[in-house]
């Protein structure tokens, strides 16, 4: 079963490997220059991965300049406590930043008229879904959840207050 979905899913890149050269889509490298990112120049900036090395130079040999764009995607190191890699975070600041410019909701009618003088109070001062349970549910908060973040382990210490703004903030490392 599970050397069945292997199969699936290297026919399934394939396939999109496939359409994405008919297609002429940039290339890996061709991609990150043209986001202004720095390209690879050994497979070793790409990934961290032995066998995925061995097996990028065994399709590649050592061009990377011909590595695909959706390969080297998913390939590429994860940015250090993220979930994906540096040139899809990038695209996706991208497209974040033109949904929102592009959302109503969030620019000409980003209003007490849309959202009341109380909702607007809402939007402007939740940075979490724990601010959102908390706001609804606050029952539950006070008796389960002592952490900051609905996403960590609801017993663990909370953090104290911070007065800056979740986008103002600079992440610690």
């Amino acid at each position: 079963r599970e050397r069945e979905r292997e199969r699936e899913l290297i026919r399934m890149v394939d396939d999109a490997v496939y359409r994405d050269r008919e297609r002429k889509v940039a290339r890996y490298n061709e991609f990150r220059r043209a986001l202004l990112l720095i390209p690879i120049s050994k497979w070793e900036d790409l990934t961290d991965d032995n066998e995925a090395i061995d097996t990028l130079h065994e399709v590649y040999g050592d061009d990377v300049e011909e590595l695909d764009l959706l390969v080297g995607l998913m390939a590429e190191k994860k940015i250090k406590g993220f979930a994906i890699s540096e040139t899809a975070f990038i695209i996706f600041l991208i497209m974040a930043s033109r949904r929102l410019e592009a959302d109503r909701f969030f620019t000409s009618n980003f209003n007490e008229e849309t959202y009341t003088k109380k909702g607007l109070e809402w939007v402007n001062s939740t940075e979490s879904l724990k601010d959102v349970i908390d706001r609804h549910y606050p029952e539950m908060t006070e008796k389960w959840m002592n952490s900051t973040s609905a996403f960590s382990v609801w017993d663990s210490s909370p953090n104290s207050h911070n007065p800056i703004p979740l986008y103002f903030r600079v992440p610690s490392s």
